[in-house]
C-alpha cells in the first residue's frame, strides 16, 4: 500500500513539472512573438515617418527666428509704407476690378493691403482661380495668396499651402535668397522713395502672373532654370514672381494636385 502511495505522489509530480515546462516555454514563446511583432511595426513607423519627411517643404523666411534681426528694418520699411498710405492707394485701385466674391472676402481681411492680382486656370480644373500678393499689416510682411475656384477657398503660401524648391537641386548655377514672398517684399523695400512719391507706380509693373512661360516673352527658357523630372512639354498654369524690379528675373511654380503642393519648378536671374 505504501509503496502504491510513493509510485503515486511521484506521477503527481511529474506531471506537474512538465505541465510547468510547457507553461514556461509558451510564455517565452509569446513574449518572442510579441517583441518581433514590436520589432516590425517599429521599422514600418520609420519608414512611414521617413516617407512623410522625404520632402523637404520651404519655411517662409518671415517665420525663420534666425533672420529676425535681418528682418527688422524690411518689416520697418513695409510699416511705414503702409502708413504713409502707399500701399492703400494701390489697394483702392485694385479691389475695384475684383469681382464681388473677391471684394467680399477682402473686407472680412482687415489688414491685408492688396497689391496685386493674377488670374488663371492655376490649379488646373478649367476654373477662374486667383493668386494675390498682399501685405499683412498685422504681421508686417507680404504673403502670397491663392484661390481654388473649385473649392471656393483662399490658401496663403508656405503656411497653408506647402512649398517645395524644386531649384535647390537643379543642374545648374541658379540661387536666391528668401523665399518668393520675402523676395517680393525686398522689391518693395528696395523701391520705396519712389513709391512713396508716386505710388500708383507699383501698378505699372507684373509683381506676378499666371502664364504659359513657353508662350511668355519675358521667359528666355534655354538660359534659365529647370528643376530635375519637370516636363517642359506642359508649362502653361504657371504661377510666376518677379524677383527683381529692374531686371528680367522670375520663379515659377506649379501646382501638383496629387499632393496638394507647389513646385518652384524654373527660375531665371539675369539683366535685359
Amino acid at each position: 500500500m505504501k509503496k502504491l502511495f510513493t509510485i503515486c505522489i511521484l506521477t503527481l509530480f511529474f506531471a506537474c513539472s512538465t505541465q510547468q515546462q510547457s507553461d514556461k516555454t509558451s510564455d517565452n514563446s509569446a513574449q518572442t512573438d510579441k517583441g518581433i511583432i514590436s520589432k516590425s511595426e517599429s521599422s514600418a513607423k520609420t519608414i512611414e515617418d521617413k516617407t512623410i519627411n522625404s520632402t523637404d517643404y520651404l519655411t517662409s523666411t518671415y517665420d525663420k527666428p534666425e533672420f529676425a534681426d535681418k528682418l527688422k528694418y524690411h518689416k520697418e520699411t513695409l510699416k511705414q509704407l503702409s502708413e504713409k498710405k502707399v500701399f492703400s492707394e494701390i489697394d483702392t485701385t485694385l479691389k475695384q476690378t475684383l469681382i464681388l466674391k473677391h471684394q467680399e472676402y477682402f473686407k472680412t481681411k482687415a489688414d491685408y493691403e492688396l497689391l496685386s492680382i493674377a488670374k488663371g486656370n492655376l490649379f488646373q480644373e478649367n476654373k477662374n482661380d486667383c493668386a494675390f500678393v498682399i501685405y499683412d499689416k498685422k504681421n508686417q510682411r507680404v504673403s502670397i495668396l491663392v484661390y481654388n475656384e473649385l473649392t471656393n477657398k483662399y490658401f496663403e503660401l508656405f503656411r497653408e499651402l506647402r512649398v517645395e524648391n524644386g531649384l535647390e537641386t537643379a543642374d545648374c548655377n541658379y540661387g536666391a535668397f528668401g523665399t518668393l514672398d520675402y523676395q517680393l517684399a525686398d522689391e518693395i523695400v528696395y523701391q520705396e522713395e519712389y513709391l512713396i512719391k508716386k505710388p500708383q507706380s507699383y501698378l505699372e509693373s507684373t509683381p506676378c502672373k499666371i502664364v504659359d512661360i513657353s508662350k511668355d516673352e519675358d521667359f528666355v527658357l534655354k538660359s534659365g532654370c529647370f528643376s530635375k523630372n519637370v516636363s517642359k512639354r506642359n508649362l502653361s498654369n504657371s504661377l510666376c514672381i518677379a524677383t527683381s524690379s529692374v531686371y528680367n528675373n522670375w520663379e515659377c511654380l506649379k501646382y501638383n494636385k496629387a499632393t496638394n503642393t507647389f513646385l518652384i519648378f524654373y527660375g531665371q536671374a539675369f539683366a535685359d
